[in-house]
């Protein structure tokens, strides 16, 4: 499915900006930078829904915070690997 206007344009930007590489952020601050890419007299119902409509399409990760809040962290759909933590391997001798 193709994104169709601001859609594309969050999308493209935080592409751009490189936003997967931050981590996981408040949705107050992946809020600002949808307000910066599409214009500051956005409304925060409008960001809101593209925000929502993204994390629908799954752009984003979401994390459970200690104070029943959550955090989000953007995918870059293009990257084919994704770098996970190395876990240790256990050995065992007899």
């Amino acid at each position: 499915m193709r994104l169709k206007g601001d859609l594309r344009k969050v999308v493209t930007y935080f592409n751009k900006t490189k936003v997967y590489n931050h981590g996981y952020l408040k949705f107050n601050i992946i809020n600002k930078k949808i307000k910066y890419c599409l214009g500051e007299d956005i409304s925060t119902y409008k960001s809101r829904k593209i925000f929502t409509e993204l994390m629908e399409l799954g752009y984003f990760n979401k994390k459970k915070n200690e104070k029943r809040s959550y955090l989000y962290q953007f995918k870059n759909k293009r990257l084919k690997k994704i770098n996970e933590p190395f876990r240790g391997i256990t050995l065992t001798f007899d």
